[in-house]
């Protein structure tokens, strides 16, 4: 047999096979399915000021069984955690000293919107906010400076609060009906006539 004979038998073969659809291609995957990375989900995003300290300390494996939220106002002009820690120790005598577990700032004394994280919540003890033992010894007491009998809080205090009692509720599971203001404690005006309650409980603030 001549040698071109031999490979025109060669050549066809294949062909036919081809031909009656037993072969099919190797499917390759989009460039882009091959070279991405797994998705990671973006972490979600605290609407307030955060030093890394508290960061970590709200992001803490362990928390308290906490039940209750309860929202209070300094009636002060100003204030800070240091000045009200001051205060609780020296006038009312108590050793664990500042009474809530968080302060928040109107930019008189701290930041406006500065979350502040007192000891007790970093030791996850209970505050000596409400008046009330239950409310005390279950209650993440947060305290915002301000006077709101007289003026109202500022939006970055309601962004912060907003977004650290969302926090907490979802940290501690807490039930939006157990995020409280102090007079719903006790007979107090406190966190004062002006305070915009149902509008942080519908979250308008984020």
């Amino acid at each position: 047999m001549l040698f071109w004979q031999k490979m025109s038998i060669c050549m066809f073969f294949p062909l036919l096979y081809f031909m009656s659809g037993c072969y099919s291609p190797p499917t390759i995957p989009p460039t882009s399915t091959i070279m991405k990375p797994s998705a990671k989900l973006p972490e979600k995003k605290l609407d307030f000021y955060l030093s890394s300290d508290i960061k970590n300390q709200l992001e803490r494996c362990f928390v308290r069984d906490w039940k209750y939220i309860v929202v209070h106002h300094s009636a002060s002009d100003t204030g800070s955690a240091e000045e009200f820690d001051k205060y609780h120790r020296q006038s009312r005598g108590w050793q664990n000293g500042l009474g809530y577990h968080f302060v928040i700032g109107n930019g008189k004394g701290s930041g406006d919107g500065e979350i502040e994280m007192g000891d007790r919540w970093k030791r996850q003890i209970d505050g000596a906010h409400a008046g009330i033992k239950e409310y005390n010894q279950f209650g993440v007491g947060i305290c915002l400076v301000g006077n709101f009998n007289k003026t109202y809080p500022t939006q970055a205090q309601m962004k912060s609060l907003s977004a650290l009692v969302e926090y907490i509720q979802e940290r501690c599971h807490i039930p939006t009906d157990n995020v409280l203001m102090h007079r719903h404690c006790k007979q107090t005006d406190c966190p004062g006539r002006n305070f915009p309650y149902y509008k942080l409980l519908a979250n308008t603030f984020q």
